[in-house]
């Protein structure tokens, strides 16, 4: 394995490796977790002791921090889905669970907020949904079943009280 040189000024060399420098380049074209950077490092063919160098340097320079990672994920995230769903994907990229876990319960947009916006924006684009078919598809979007009826309960005594304080044509 390699390892950093001092140049006896007490500034440390980082390993020059054809590896690192591949590692990289993937990180300047888009920020990856440590999970992903290993995987397309040894997809590449290259040798499990350089890939495993080549992520550590990553690592201690900076470049590859999954909570960052996973916060700007979490915060990023334009469409309205569920914790259950942010965590999941968070996993899928190869952030440790109770990191995305952490990472969603700190997110800027608390899940009823989420929720409410996915709502109004499935009756925008899908006027006549019903009831039922608006729940399975926020139930696929990772919201939880109480609180999705929760807020169509709401909805609905919102859409009925409104129409009946229309004045009569």
């Amino acid at each position: 394995m390699l390892r950093a040189k001092s140049n006896g000024e007490g500034d440390v060399e980082r390993p020059k490796t054809k590896v690192r420098v591949v590692a990289l380049r993937l990180l300047a074209k888009r920020r990856l977790t440590e999970a992903q950077l290993w995987t397309r490092l040894a997809q590449r063919g290259y040798p499990q002791d350089e890939v495993r160098a080549a992520v550590e340097s990553c690592k201690s320079d900076g470049f590859v921090d999954d909570a960052l990672y996973a916060q700007l994920f979490v915060d990023g995230r334009a469409k309205a889905v569920g914790d259950v769903r942010l965590v999941a994907d968070l996993v899928r990229r190869g952030i440790d669970r109770d990191a995305a876990k952490h990472s969603v319960a700190s997110a800027e947009r608390e899940e009823d907020e989420r929720l409410g916006a996915a709502i109004e924006k499935l009756f925008r684009i899908r006027a006549n949904v019903s009831y039922p078919s608006a729940a399975r598809a926020l139930e696929r979007l990772g919201f939880p079943t109480p609180a999705i009826y929760r807020f169509l309960r709401a909805r609905a005594a919102n859409v009925f009280s409104d129409a009946e304080q229309m004045p009569p044509s």
